[in-house]
């Protein structure tokens, strides 16, 4: 039997069993808000920031170092300017994502989104 076919007849079946209508199922489905809304302040607060010029994206290395995405170059944190700017549930990872802004020497402007507050200080 082809594999299609089993597999609606599981799901068929397993409706059944529960008494719920295919197209209640999908109704259900589509009333679920979908992934761009989610995080809805989340990405204005990144867009808005991205129109004031911090436009990079940094990783943290390790606790010493953080990486720009966009061109490979690592900062040692002491070197940077760091600055706390907001915090928003993410209902994709079901955590807080606090979103830094970072300046460097080198000129590059850019943020940092992580599930923490960035250690500045040992």
């Amino acid at each position: 039997m082809d594999k299609i076919i089993l597999f609606n007849i599981l799901i068929n079946s397993h409706l059944k069993k529960r008494n719920i209508n295919w197209r209640l199922a999908d109704k259900k489905a589509m009333k679920q808000p979908s992934l761009r809304k989610l995080n809805c302040k989340l990405t204005k607060r990144v867009i808005a920031l991205h129109q004031k010029g911090y436009t990079d994206d940094f990783l943290p290395v390790n606790s010493e170092k953080i990486k720009c995405v966009q061109n490979g170059e690592s900062f040692a944190i002491q070197d940077l300017f760091v600055k706390l700017i907001d915090c928003s549930y993410d209902r994709l990872t079901h955590t807080y994502q606090y979103i830094h802004t970072i300046d460097t020497q080198a000129g590059c402007r850019g943020l940092l989104v992580m599930n923490g507050i960035l250690k500045l200080t040992n």
